[in-house]
């Protein structure tokens, strides 16, 4: 069951966000998306992640910030 809109920390999430096809998913979100977007990128590396976050971070300033959820 989703919950509700106002309890949510992140409206998107992109998995597998390392990898070449999350990549390009997640820039395409930064481009074409409203930027007071809450998203967040997760995968398996959270080494490529935080490169990840910390460049689309720098292209994208005027977005909010990309977050690296910990997921268990």
């Amino acid at each position: 069951m989703a919950l509700p809109h106002a309890l949510r920390k992140y409206d998107l999430i992109v998995f597998g966000a390392s990898g070449y096809t999350g990549k390009l998913t997640a820039e395409q979100a930064l481009q074409h998306t409203p930027s007071s977007l809450k998203w967040a990128i997760a995968g398996r590396s959270s080494h490529k992640l935080e490169l990840l976050a910390t460049d689309f971070n720098r292209r994208f300033p005027d977005r909010v910030p990309v977050g690296t959820p910990q997921l268990t």
